[in-house]
């Protein structure tokens, strides 16, 4: 993992200082993996060598090294004919040595030269052999620019500015030993980007918390934060950006995690959340009772809140009064009425759901059901003429009704205001630029109690690995849904049945559960085997239910 290296004096004012030798400049600026230490370059000697030519698009791929004696020593990472060699001497007017270095070298520098710790650069450096476009590392590149950023505000900038590139959700910034780690979240996995020196670890987070416009005097208990920042890409187009922002005290210091949530919707329907056919249509019946419940559960991170927010842009129609309580609210939606919990000012989910049911609402999608008050207040509100949308952190769907009953409402009341329940996990995708047929083993259909002459073996996928995945066979991420549809049987057995035997009840009719959405996941080369195991729960898929 990549290392960012204090301020240093560059080779060329170490020579022309007479503290070195040019031998001794060159080994420093070229390793014998004839890799370069772009941190001891000196921008004047490009500068000076560039100026003599109006187009460098038309030059050899050339890094200036060194100017010593009217004579630039260049570095190259391909061979150059004496013509070309000679074009350069007679442009400069100078002698010309060349000097053999890394593709890879080329390429960062090449990055480096458009650094604008505002701007996400989405284009790619072509290979200096080949002239193919290729992806530049993600450590590399971050941790290249991290060593122009000329401030630690400027600093926290261009690593807000990476994550954005490289469709990161959070960023993670830990104290260490070795100084401050910097982690990306990228499809839900973090990945480790570089380390900052450990004498800039707490100026870092300083800057951080100015920033997020926090108390840097105090660094014992955890503060949150906001920011909202515009990066531009290279396609000219505004990016707004809001952070969340949370400090953590901790051994070394103190922690910070920034969440990304760019403000242009994100949302573009139902159909593209992971719902199967026969699912989405279930689904959207119950979106369009006039009254009602629907629970969307799962863990943190499962996308409860994107599921709800899309749900919300289907029916938030020019004849409906849509009002939300979020905490907090992460995107602004049109149409939509949205107010946000604010614990210290008396404004809780409960006291917020109360003041809703006085503001005419249609539709209520109410943030988190967390205690008996909201849960009864949201219960009636079902029952009075209100489709009402929640969430609940439930392993799956069959576990939010004793949930649910346990916070308070009677459950008599819970049946008659459930219309549906949908537990979810988000998946990793298997990188379409890299997937390839995989035949199940054995051992693969087991997991998922498969036999296989019942299943089609074709469709099965999994990545090889490349630049556009960082080499992980996953690119973006997708729901894995379990539905459960509230029948007037089910109804039944919420208020007079046991668990046992409404698991027998959904067994036998064929229940959507998470283990049928994992083999449809599967088969369809949509997802691997692995990546189901690690999002979901092994009791989901030791249900004995066929496939449909």
């Amino acid at each position: 993992m990549p290392t960012i290296s204090p301020t240093i004096n560059s080779a060329w004012q170490k020579l022309t200082q007479q503290e070195i030798t040019c031998q001794e400049a060159l080994k420093l600026l070229i390793n014998d993996q004839k890799i370069v230490n772009l941190n001891f370059l000196d921008p004047e000697v490009y500068a000076r060598f560039f100026r003599e030519f109006s187009n460098r698009s038309a030059l050899p791929p050339l890094i200036p090294l060194l100017l010593w004696r009217n004579c630039y020593y260049l570095g190259c990472p391909i061979p150059l004919k004496p013509d070309a060699i000679q074009q350069l001497r007679d442009r400069t007017l100078t002698d010309i040595k060349i000097i053999p270095i890394a593709e890879k070298s080329y390429r960062l520098w090449s990055l480096s030269q458009n650094f604008k710790p505002n701007e996400i650069s989405t284009s790619t450096i072509a290979n200096p052999n080949t002239n193919d476009a290729e992806l530049s590392d993600i450590s590399e590149i971050t941790s290249l620019y991290l060593t122009k950023a000329d401030s630690q505000i400027e600093r926290i900038k261009t690593i807000i500015s990476g994550a954005l590139h490289h469709r990161a959700s959070d960023i993670h910034l830990e104290p260490t030993t070795d100084g401050l780690r910097v982690r990306y979240r990228i499809d839900g996995i973090l990945r480790d980007i570089t380390t900052l020196p450990v004498d800039v670890s707490r100026k870092a987070i300083v800057a951080l918390k100015v920033m997020s416009q926090m108390d840097i005097a105090e660094s014992r208990r955890p503060q949150d934060g906001r920011i909202g920042e515009s990066y531009s890409s290279t396609e000219e187009v505004d990016l707004r950006v809001d952070m969340r922002v949370s400090t953590l005290p901790c051994v070394g210091g103190e922690k910070a995690v920034i969440r990304l949530l760019p403000r242009e919707n994100p949302f573009s329907g139902l159909e593209d959340l992971g719902f199967s056919p026969k699912k989405l249509e279930i689904y959207k019946t119950w979106l369009q009772q006039p009254q009602g419940m629907v629970i969307i559960t799962g863990p943190t991170g499962s996308g409860k809140t994107s599921t709800l927010y899309n749900s919300l842009q289907a029916v938030a129609t020019s004849d409906v009064n849509v009002v939300t309580v979020e905490d907090p609210v992460e995107y602004v939606l049109p149409r939509i009425t949205q107010t946000q919990v604010h614990d210290a000012a008396g404004m809780t989910f409960a006291a917020g759901l109360r003041a809703i049911l006085r503001q005419d609402p249609d539709i209520i999608m109410l943030g988190e059901i967390r205690d008996g008050e909201t849960a009864e207040t949201a219960v009636r509100a079902a029952l009075t003429g209100h489709l009402v949308l929640t969430t609940l952190h439930t392993n799956d769907a069959v576990s939010a009704i004793p949930r649910l009953k346990d916070i308070g409402p009677d459950s008599s009341l819970v049946g008659d205001a459930l219309l549906g329940i949908v537990a979810q996990r988000l998946v990793r995708k298997v990188c379409p630029h890299c997937a390839e047929v995989y035949t199940p083993t054995e051992a693969d259909l087991r997991m998922l109690g498969l036999e296989k002459a019942e299943v089609d073996l074709s469709g099965w996928r999994r990545g090889k690995g490349c630049a556009n995945c960082f080499h992980s066979g996953y690119f973006g991420r997708e729901a894995i849904l379990e539905l459960l549809n509230v029948d007037s049987h089910v109804r039944e057995l919420i208020y007079e049945g046991t668990m046992t035997q409404l698991h027998r009840y959904l067994s036998s009719i064929g229940f959507d559960s998470f283990r049928v959405a994992a083999i449809e996941k599967v088969t369809q080369g949509v997802t691997t085997i692995s990546e189901v195991l690690r999002v979901l729960p092994h009791s989901a898929l030791s249900i004995g239910l066929k496939p449909i």
